[in-house]
């Protein structure tokens, strides 16, 4: 009797919630219930399975907590900033090789070249370099 009004207050509660919350509730059980039926002796979380899950942290941050069976909260808040990290580390990255040169140089390098022949890379450096200062 006990387990039918617990079940009759749980349905009267989830009446008064929002059609967002309860389609990302249904979304998240499915997906775990996914997971959990995965034909490995272990079910093993994908990318993509961490990623939807850091996705739901962002997207329903009232509710995702308590709807997160397979594994605990902090882990997804470690998968949060493990990617903040991988992202910021891409975004600050050195960039290699040799910085582009502008236009007004690379004329003036063609000039420099096309009006001494004989001149090297090292005299048109050294006096691409004196004539711009």
């Amino acid at each position: 009797m006990l387990g039918f009004l617990l079940m009759l207050l749980r349905v009267l509660i989830d009446g008064c919630r929002s059609r967002r919350d309860l389609a990302l509730e249904n979304l998240v059980l499915r997906h775990q219930l996914e997971v959990l039926l995965r034909r490995k002796p272990k079910p093993l979380l994908r990318n993509r399975d961490r990623i939807l899950w850091v996705w739901m942290r962002w997207r329903w941050p009232e509710g995702w907590k308590s709807q997160l069976k397979i594994v605990q909260p902090e882990t997804v808040i470690g998968w949060h900033r493990k990617g903040w990290r991988l992202y910021w580390s891409w975004r600050s990255r050195s960039r290699l090789g040799r910085p582009r040169l502008s236009p007004e140089v690379r004329e003036l390098i063609a000039r420099m070249s096309r009006d001494n022949p004989l001149w090297g890379t090292e005299r048109i450096v050294e006096n691409s370099s004196s004539s711009r200062s």
